[in-house]
């Protein structure tokens, strides 16, 4: 008796796509050069344009419409080869990411084809066979039919976004080629992307975060990679869109950044406000390079979360900026922190808190269930210049934090397509306040909300006010930290108007254990940045917060008004304890 055994053939044929990342950069390097060169020219034109009471006359007037028209031309020009930059930028991002796709699946192939010789090898060496040995080879040839089908769907995607990337960048140059292009509006803006972005929803229109979502989903791959090659700045501050989306566009910005302005740094033409984008844009860069190479202790094999640059604007605030970096996939975490900072934080602090969201995300996973988990910094609104400031000791900048920062959750919240993530809010400093104005005046959609170094809680006298119920409001204050005493607390109020103190009787909210075992003997501002320091009591108690688990923390007694003389914080009498992952205690 013949028996046939219908052996796959092996498939598909795989050719790695062209060209190489490096020289695209190379070239968008060139071509940012080239755009900083252009408004250089543009700027200068427009500087030396006025020149009344110097000059008068016909002449000065030819003069003046000249110099009007380099100077538009100029900015024009430099507007689109900065757009041309962008695409070639994310040009080679999705070159290697092609590439490294391009691997996974020729691995894939070999490893199929192993299993298919060891196949052919059994069925010509088999004899004799029983019909249950007959039905095992059909079965593992069958199997391997399906493999090879999977593989042959899966090279066939990846060679469209191989064409497509091909096929992305030839139109951004197409649309650049003449003069009366390139000094157009949108020049430098090939029509796949401009189409995109006049359907509904798209960013900039007015659309909620829902419907901007609803947008994205609905355009095809290759208009998504167009829109974001052509419009970085507005794709990556857009709420709703996932955070996948948003580190694409804003590292496409970034690498621009840096190179347009290192250019002008070079040529020694950068004024005073480049100057400080410039270093925000370092100062980014060094934080993302942290994240991206976060490696959580004690893995085998090393687990890398990834880094997450969320929100880019080196320009905000008159250079303060703006920007949110995540450690984690933040479209996909089953645990989510927003880490919301205060005084006197700017741009270039970046980095050290991108460290601090890395602490905290290690708390989370070591002490956590199992859990994913993504934590993120977000400086998202204008936070008071310095210790001694009006703003400091005013609410106005924490209102409209409290605005954004709201509608920040929101747009994260809309923008993941699985399920919703158990998030929370930890602001720090003016940012718990600033928090508490989100949380009671907005309707601040997290599951829990910490309140660390707090100087009031904004608008509430008391943790049910805020839109997560008293039960989900945790504060974390360490004795000696001197920027907490500013929170009002029985008879003693501060005149500005920041709030109560949360650790107090009066609010009745969660207070966790925040010791540092380097805490100071008297009130000081070293221990105001504490909370996430490795091994500390704080970051232990934040950790379990963040993995969902509040109800596990180690409680502290609240601070109290004996109305006759300053508040008790009966904390600062304890010995504080550090690297016990339990009651501390009790070293349980």
């Amino acid at each position: 008796m013949t028996v046939t055994i219908n052996v796959p053939a092996a498939e598909p044929e795989m050719t790695a796509p062209k060209g190489e990342a490096g020289s695209a950069d190379t070239l968008a390097d060139t071509l940012y050069a080239v755009a900083g060169r252009y408004e250089e020219v543009g700027d200068t034109a427009e500087t030396l344009r006025p020149m009344n009471g110097v000059w008068t006359g016909d002449a000065y007037q030819a003069y003046q419409d000249a110099a009007g028209r380099v100077s538009t031309e100029h900015s024009a020009m430099g507007t689109t080869v900065k757009r041309v930059a962008h695409a070639v930028t994310a040009y080679a991002d999705n070159l290697r990411d092609l590439k490294r796709a391009y691997w996974d699946l020729k691995d894939r192939r070999t490893a199929l084809d192993a299993t298919r010789s060891t196949l052919i090898s059994d069925i010509e060496s088999a004899v004799d066979l029983t019909p249950a040995q007959v039905t095992a080879l059909e079965t593992r040839a069958s199997d391997l039919a399906k493999s090879y089908r999977d593989l042959v769907t899966d090279h066939d995607a990846w060679a469209r976004r191989v064409q497509d990337n091909e096929d992305l960048l030839r139109l951004t140059f197409e649309a650049a080629t003449s003069l009366s292009d390139a000094l157009s509006k949108d020049g430098g803006v090939n029509d796949t992307a401009r189409d995109a972005m006049t359907k509904p929803g798209a960013p900039g229109t007015g659309a909620t975060p829902e419907q901007t979502k609803s947008w994205w989903d609905s355009l095809s791959p290759a208009e998504q990679e167009a829109v974001i090659s052509a419009y970085p700045g507005l794709v990556g501050s857009a709420d709703g869109l996932p955070a996948d989306v948003r580190d694409q566009a804003n590292r496409v910005s970034l690498d621009g950044d840096l190179s347009r302005l290192g250019a002008k740094e070079d040529d020694g033409t950068l004024d005073p406000d480049e100057r400080q984008m410039l270093e925000n844009a370092k100062a980014t860069r060094d934080a993302l390079k942290t994240a991206d190479g976060y490696v959580l202790p004690g893995t085998d094999p090393p687990e890398r979360p990834g880094g997450q640059l969320w929100l880019y604007d080196p320009g905000a605030y008159e250079g303060d900026g703006r920007v949110a970096v995540g450690v984690g996939d933040l479209d996909t975490a089953d645990d989510v922190s927003v880490h919301i900072p205060g005084i006197k934080t700017t741009m270039a602090d970046v980095g050290d808190y991108t460290e601090n969201a890395a602490n905290l995300y290690e708390s989370a996973r070591y002490n956590g269930d199992g859990s994913t988990v993504a934590t993120m910094f977000w400086l998202g609104y204008n936070t008071p210049e310095d210790a001694i400031d009006v703003d400091t000791v005013t609410r106005g900048r924490a209102e409209d934090g409290g605005r954004r920062l709201a509608e920040a959750i929101d747009g994260m919240r809309a923008s993941r397509s699985g399920d919703p993530a158990h998030m929370t809010a930890i602001g720090h400093s003016y940012g718990s306040t600033t928090t508490s104005y989100a949380a009671v005046d907005h309707g601040l959609k997290v599951d829990d909300v910490v309140l660390i170094g707090s100087p009031g809680a904004g608008p509430s006298d008391d943790a049910s006010d805020f839109s997560v119920g008293r039960d989900h409001v945790y504060v974390g204050r360490n004795s000696r930290d001197a920027v907490a005493f500013f929170g009002d607390e029985g008879w003693l109020h501060n005149p500005g108007g920041l709030g109560v103190d949360p650790s107090s009787r009066d609010f009745d909210a969660t207070r966790f254990e925040a010791e540092s075992v380097e805490r100071g003997d008297h009130r000081n501002f070293d221990d105001h940045s504490r909370y996430f320091d490795p091994d500390s009591e704080s970051l232990y108690n934040l950790g379990r917060i963040v993995d969902g688990h509040g109800d596990d923390v180690n409680e502290a007694e609240q601070s109290y008004d004996p109305w006759w003389r300053w508040a008790e914080d009966n904390e600062g009498e304890r010995e504080p304890t550090s690297d016990i992952p339990g009651r501390s205690d009790t070293g349980q």
